[in-house]
């Protein structure tokens, strides 16, 4: 059987609405580890329906049944009979995933771990040094294609111009010198915070030792 606890799920839902970190935020339905939609599944859903109109199911193949976590997402669409029998039935639907830059890069760290049996620790400075030799490799793949373009090897795309348009203007025209102030300043922050954290690593030991004396 299944335990819908329907008291918590409404709780959840005003707690993400009511604490004003992303007012954004609002609920287009629910995910199930698993590609098997069945009875229980409609229950599910139902409470859903009063959360959202047109509430989403996404299933997960944890499994990797197909060599891969496989995504769907469904929608339902009552069927049945009036004044009789109701029920739903499950209707899949298109989706696209869409990362941020900072989930991209962490997806594309933990990609070329596959095969490999020990975790790589790589600090800071050696992740921003492949982060820059990988966008270094895609401008060099940028300026190839223009350069053919310009020289006429392949035909010109006009939304791949404005795209690459929008890119170059989307950067900061910023010198030397204040890029140079830019990572000083938090090379000072970082440290203050690594201070502080000692201090407050020393003054709860310090605490628990007296606590212990006393």
């Amino acid at each position: 059987g299944i335990n819908a606890e329907y008291g918590n799920g409404e709780e959840a839902v005003v707690s993400t609405q009511s604490t004003g970190v992303n007012t954004s935020m609002y609920t287009v339905g629910w995910y199930s580890s698993g590609i098997i939609i069945n009875e229980y599944s409609s229950l599910i859903h139902a409470f859903y329906k009063c959360q959202c109109p047109t509430p989403v199911h996404l299933t997960v193949d944890t499994q990797l049944k197909e060599q891969k976590m496989k995504i769907n997402t469904h929608i339902t669409s009552q069927i049945g009979v009036k004044n009789g029998t109701e029920g739903c039935i499950f209707t899949p639907v298109s989706h696209s995933i869409i990362g941020s830059e900072a989930d991209q890069v962490s997806l594309k760290f933990f990609q070329g771990l596959r095969g490999t049996k020990k975790t790589p620790n790589l600090n800071d400075q050696e992740q921003i040094i492949s982060s820059c030799d990988d966008m270094i490799s895609q401008i060099n793949i940028v300026m190839g294609h223009v350069k053919k373009v310009l020289s006429g090897e392949v035909p010109s795309d006009k939304e791949l111009g404005r795209q690459l348009m929008e890119v170059v203007q989307s950067i900061p025209n910023l010198d030397g010198d204040t890029i140079t102030n830019m990572l000083n300043s938090h090379m000072q922050d970082l440290l203050a915070v690594e201070y502080l954290t000692y201090l407050t690593r020393q003054q709860l030991a310090i605490s628990a030792r007296i606590n212990q004396i006393l």
